[in-house]
């Protein structure tokens, strides 16, 4: 029997933010638009959506379906007051009426909450006492307001902005695809990448398990291997205060490098912390252009000016250009966007300041500038392979110029590891893939150089936690023991700095991707303490992930707690008698621990929300039915019953799966073969029709085995004639065209013989 549900490269790719607003999403999204179209006066509502591609896709839905009386305005994040926008926009559109014409109702969506990550605490305080003081704006708000939040800026707001919390009207939760998301490709995950301090949750592929035999009514069975599930889906988080550790040292250069130059022009103390010490006048370096914050999506959007020093994509590159120079001109040629031609400036400037002989200090500003920008890109949805290039090259510029600050190094060497690690995600060819992951890891490990453990623990953590998840990613291409080894000790060592009280989100991340990398190396040794290994931390993992706070995350970690227990089960002796199987030692106690958790998981993994991963989670549970029936202690009664069990689960898969197809005009990718589906139900309703311990009627076993047979052929046309699970289930059909002559004769053998596709009645009559 098969137990699999992990993600493919397909479904990778076609898990696309369109197909996530369904389910729950659909139904939150549905009252959030009714909310809004209902256009009252001073009414607040608040938007969880950590998943950035998902966000963006709802917001423009929003914005098209409820133009024109709705704007979406961006945070301005040198004064992040978003009320103050919201009063501000409709002061200027009521002087742009006439006189005696009425104001119609209107409503507002506030988006870049998420930026205020990267500011300076300052400013992300500022942020919080704006929203603290909202009845001085409540007389002049006659409108709706729409504010975006990510979960962790939500539970900011709640702590540190009572007041606002209070007068909040409605809170609408959208959750991300509760199937493996990575998130940096599609990918969702997997979605928009969230670049800045990926503490990344990576889905480790496991590889196949060696199909262990069983025996069924004394014939000789050989299931399909069994695979866990659902390997890591938490959502990336930005870590919300990643920006803000480096010591007081470093606080003149940190506070330059935190200014977002395309935005805010520096302010006269901050500009005179890149004076240069050799007699180099500021006013030599050249200013940033500034760019206006906030935009109405209803408004028209003023171009930028021509920039006429931009070399146009018919243009050929000049010889003696640096080679981010090059990069940026290399992707004008293929994409002349605004994101390029202020690249192309930036790197300009950053040349005048080679010339000029700038200090270092002005020269990591710059590129960190640069770099920032690209990465900003990276976030709202631009991973084309130019946009990735630049990025990683103006982070090892960064670094270069950065020698001697540590701390700062340390996030800068992080980011620059989140870059390859999404670049070996992104890239076609497997030599370049298996490169960058290798380049990841180094950066990891320069990272990890540059940061001390006893001074910045949250930071050291995340890194040792990335630094787990290339691992467990290298395991895939080469020495999958050796690496896994790495990756669970990486994980163990960020579980030492990272601690449930201090960040019990990311405590309880680390501890399902561990439980995640101990499933998988203990594929390859110790697999008995490795899975125990793996049940202790997700376990602990649900300390956190609780049904009330987080169900579709909970949902997740049941299923994988349910897998664990499962693959512990085919390592521990079964009993022939009734004696041990209360024992926490026997595989009677264990695929009993794992049903229920299976249970657990579809609470919450319905049809309704969450289909694939209902899909996924019942299959799961119709093979835990399965070995449980055929344990040498199960009773004839229970052994019918549980079979029966199984037969339900898989039936509930295929039928998920059917649904999933006609809703989208062809089977989507899932995280599990539906063929191996179809033999185990084939295998299934062979055990009932040949029990003999059942009373059934001759008719009554002709009909299930010709559903056998029928599951069985659905299987074949599934894998490719010369595969060894073609031949397995070949030989499956041939077993229950015999089951058919032992059980109803010439008769019924004749009825099993005329469902058989003649191009496999030659194969078949030979083994006959």
């Amino acid at each position: 029997m098969q137990l699999l549900d992990r993600p493919t490269p397909s479904a990778i790719v076609n898990n696309a933010a369109a197909q996530k607003i369904s389910g729950v999403n659909q139904k939150t999204y549905a009252r959030l638009k009714m909310s809004l179209r209902l256009n009252l006066r001073r009414q607040i509502f608040l938007a969880v959506c950590d998943d950035l591609e998902l966000r963006n896709h709802l917001v423009a839905n929003l914005q098209a379906e409820l133009a024109p009386r709705f704007v979406s305005l961006n945070l301005n994040l040198s004064d992040p007051n978003p009320m103050a926008q919201v009063t501000q926009w409709l002061a200027q559109w009521g002087q742009a009426l006439e006189y005696d014409q009425p104001a119609p109702a209107i409503g507002f969506q506030v988006l870049g909450v998420e930026h205020l990550t990267r500011q300076p605490a300052s400013v992300q305080r500022r942020f919080l006492t704006h929203l603290q003081a909202i009845e001085y704006y409540l007389p002049a708000l006659e409108c709706t307001v729409l504010l975006w939040l990510p979960r962790p800026w939500l539970r900011s707001v709640r702590q540190s902005a009572p007041t606002f919390w209070d007068w909040h009207t409605a809170l609408f939760e959208f959750e991300g695809d509760p199937t493996p998301v990575r998130s940096f490709f599609n990918p969702s995950l997997v979605s928009s990448p969230k670049i800045e301090h990926r503490d990344s949750q990576i889905a480790i592929a496991p590889p196949a398990l060696q199909a262990t035999p069983t025996r069924l009514n004394g014939r000789h069975i050989q299931p399909l291997s069994g695979k866990p599930t659902d390997q890591v889906i938490i959502p990336i988080e930005l870590d919300d205060n990643a920006f803000l550790r480096h010591t007081v040292e470093e606080k003149s250069l940190w506070e330059v490098l935190t200014q977002d130059s395309d935005l805010v022009k520096p302010d006269a103390d901050s500009a005179s912390m890149l004076e240069p010490p050799d007699g180099i006048s500021s006013s030599q370096v050249p200013a940033p252009p500034q760019v206006s914050e906030t935009v109405s999506l209803i408004q028209p959007v003023v171009a930028p000016p021509e920039q006429p020093d931009v070399i146009r994509c018919e243009q050929p590159i000049p010889a003696g250009v640096s080679q981010l120079q090059r990069l940026i001109l290399e992707a004008i040629a293929e994409d002349d966007s605004a994101t390029h031609r202020t690249g192309w400036q930036q790197v300009q400037q950053i040349e005048q300041l080679h010339q000029q002989g700038a200090p270092q200090q002005a020269l990591a500003a710059s590129y960190y500038t640069l770099a920032r920008g690209y990465r900003e890109s990276l976030e709202q949805g631009d991973v084309s392979g130019h946009t990735l290039a630049i990025a990683i090259a103006a982070h090892q510029e960064t670094l270069a110029w950065l020698d001697h600050y540590a701390a700062l190094g340390a996030d800068v060497a992080n980011d620059l590891g989140n870059l390859y690690w999404m670049q070996s995600r992104s890239a076609v060819e497997a030599d370049v893939q298996l490169a960058s992951l290798e380049q990841a890891i180094q950066a990891y490990h320069l990272a990890l150089t540059k940061s001390d453990p006893q001074t910045t623990p949250q930071t050291y953590a995340m890194i040792q936690n990335n630094l787990g998840s290339a691992y467990g990613d290298l395991a895939q291409y080469r020495e999958p023991a050796e690496n896994l080894q790495k990756s669970v000790l990486a994980y163990e060592t960020a579980l030492r700095y990272r601690t449930y009280e201090d960040d019990p989100a990311r405590y309880a991340a680390t501890q399902n991707n561990l439980g995640t990398a101990c499933w998988n190396l203990a594929q390859h040794q110790q697999p008995v303490p490795r899975l125990q290994q793996a049940i202790a931390a997700y376990q602990s993992a649900l300390q956190f992930y609780t049904p009330e706070q987080e169900p579709m995350a909970y949902a997740m970690i049941q299923n994988n707690l349910g897998t664990a227990y499962w693959n512990l089960a085919q390592y521990i002796k079964p009993s022939r008698t009734q004696n041990r199987t209360d024992s926490e030692e026997s595989p009677e106690h264990l695929l009993q621990l794992a049903i229920a958790a299976y249970h657990n998981a579809l609470t919450y993994r319905t049809l309704e929300a969450a289909p694939a991963a209902f899909a996924a989670t019942q299959n799961n549970l119709g093979t835990a039915y399965w070995d449980c029936s055929n344990l040498p202690a199960t009773s004839p009664e229970q052994r019918r019953k549980l079979v029966q069990q199984a037969i339900s689960a898989y039936e509930a898969t295929i039928a998920a799966v059917d649904q999933l197809s006609a809703q989208n005009g062809y089977r989507p990718p899932l995280t599990f073969d539906v063929f191996a589906t179809y033999n185990n139900l084939g295998l299934s309703y062979y055990q009932l029709a040949c029990d003999r311990h059942t009373n059934l009627k001759p008719a009554q076993r002709l009909s299930y085995l010709e559903k056998a047979l029928d599951h069985h052929l659905q299987a074949l046309q599934g894998w490719e004639a010369q595969s060894d699970f073609h031949q397995l289930t070949l030989g499956y059909v041939v077993q229950t065209l015999r089951g058919f002559y032992t059980e109803c004769g010439i008769q019924g053998q004749t009825v099993g013989l005329s469902k058989i596709p003649a191009q496999l009645l030659p194969e078949i009559m030979a083994k006959l």
